[in-house]
């Protein structure tokens, strides 16, 4: 089973996903300036949901390594007033690369009859149940395909308004 979830998160990264568009083919083309832009009112720009991304497939490797389970080292978005430019873009993508690749080399060596082991020992999940390592794994996969959907519909309104 491990081999079918690390399967998903490959796909939901880098492309063949059965939902749609991965992250890595939403976020292909996207200029520091469109990153930035907030084609929606009152939604996150494509530079916050990449470093979000990022963060929690982070968090999701700490959690697998056995650390207890936290908000992500990077924080869970960056300040809204963060300048994004050219230089920023290109770091906040390397970071999803890097972290993709970390989570990639920890699940090489996970033990996959841990699957259904709580993720944090002190509250003891049904097995397979929310707290396991299955399910963060599987949501780890859900929450990247739903953050690759809104990245699209923000591509969609900037290109209806011409950036």
């Amino acid at each position: 089973m491990l081999t079918h979830l690390v399967a998903d998160l490959r796909r939901m990264h880098e492309g063949s996903a059965w939902h749609g568009p991965a992250v890595l083919e939403v976020l292909d083309g996207v200029s520091a300036t469109q990153a930035a832009s907030r084609p929606v009112p009152g939604a996150h720009s494509i530079y916050e949901l990449t470093h979000h991304i990022a963060a929690w497939i982070g968090e999701v490797r700490a959690r697998l390594e056995g650390n207890p389970p936290g908000a992500p080292a990077d924080g869970d978005f960056p300040d809204p007033a963060s300048v994004v430019d050219d230089t920023a873009w290109q770091d906040v993508r390397a970071r999803l690369e890097r972290r993709q690749s970390e989570l990639m080399e920890t699940l090489s060596a996970f033990d996959a009859d841990r699957l259904d082991d709580p993720v944090d020992p002190k509250r003891r999940p049904e097995p397979g149940g929310p707290g396991s390592f299955r399910a963060l794994l599987s949501g780890l996969a859900q929450h990247n395909a739903y953050h690759a959907g809104q990245i699209m519909i923000l591509r969609r309104a900037l290109q209806r308004s011409g950036a």
